[in-house]
């Protein structure tokens, strides 16, 4: 299964000619966080995966989508009939393939209990079959209901999910991804999860007019539906903080269909649903 030392083996193998990659941050067990520049356009497009540590897919998806990217680039070819080169030379990707890399480790390859981490974790949320229901990070802060968008209508305490953390932005990783988001000021943000087959373009209300209508784009290539979030998936995500904050467009894609983690074997069919996604989510920043 993919965890963070598939995740560096896949990032030691970018081709440097295409892509830049920096470290954006620390995770609280200082795993780095990764960060892949693609493009050299005023525009710029952020793509996140594996906020949560079930969702491992979206990471292999990521860095699948990055390694055909610069394969056509360098060849000079379309990516499903898509102009790369001048997608290239437009806008500017910024892709975090594993924003949760300890999240995603326990959930891979459960608990280490000579680990200091994961045994202060285990005094905060108790014993769990950490593989089957982890979603959070290694201080069981849900890294995606960390964010201030409507923050407080998370959970109270340390948990497998959904615990928002003692303050918005407590954490590390979410802290780095919107010191990026600060510093760069996307023109869009897409992050994807897994799983469900929607595309979430709104958050309280408050959309960009042009949202739903590029929404309706990716779901066209994609095939899934366009959705308004409810529930928990409908605040303190990155999502939802990146529209409140910067008026701009920003989607959450729940990819692929079945119960998390979606086994590897989905990869190809989950690239080819949403690889569009990210070409289409350019294109319309042209």
């Amino acid at each position: 299964m993919y965890d963070y030392e598939n995740l560096k083996k896949d990032i030691e193998c970018i081709n440097p000619i295409t892509t830049e990659v920096t470290v954006i941050g620390k995770s609280v067990m200082e795993r780095d966080l990764y960060c892949m520049k693609m493009g050299r356009g005023g525009k710029r497009l952020l793509i996140t995966g594996a906020h949560h540590g079930l969702e491992y897919i979206t990471s292999m998806f990521l860095m699948k989508f990055a390694g055909e990217y610069s394969s056509c680039l360098l060849a000079d070819r379309k990516m499903r009939d898509f102009d790369v080169r001048k997608l290239f030379c437009a806008v500017t990707l910024y892709i975090v393939p594993m924003v949760n890399p300890d999240g995603v480790d326990i959930a891979v390859n459960g608990l280490d209990i000579t680990n200091e981490y994961h045994r202060r974790l285990i005094s905060m949320v108790g014993l769990h079959s950490f593989r089957k229901v982890w979603q959070a990070n290694a201080r069981g802060v849900d890294l995606n209901h960390n964010y201030d968008a409507l923050w407080h209508r998370t959970v109270e305490k340390p948990s497998p999910t959904l615990f928002g953390g003692d303050y918005p932005e407590s954490e590390p990783e979410t802290g780095a991804i919107c010191s990026l988001i600060r510093r760069i000021h996307p023109d869009m943000l897409i992050c994807f999860h897994s799983q469900g087959g929607e595309i979430y373009y709104d958050f309280d209300g408050s959309a960009e007019k042009n949202s739903e209508e590029i929404a309706s784009k990716m779901s066209c290539v994609s095939g899934y539906k366009k959705a308004s979030p409810e529930g928990s998936a409908s605040y303190g995500g990155c999502k939802d903080w990146f529209i409140r904050e910067f008026a701009r467009p920003g989607f959450t894609v729940e990819m692929g269909r079945g119960v998390n983690p979606l086994p590897e074997s989905c990869l190809e069919q989950v690239y080819g649903e949403n690889a569009g996604i990210i070409l289409t989510g350019m294109k319309e920043l042209l």
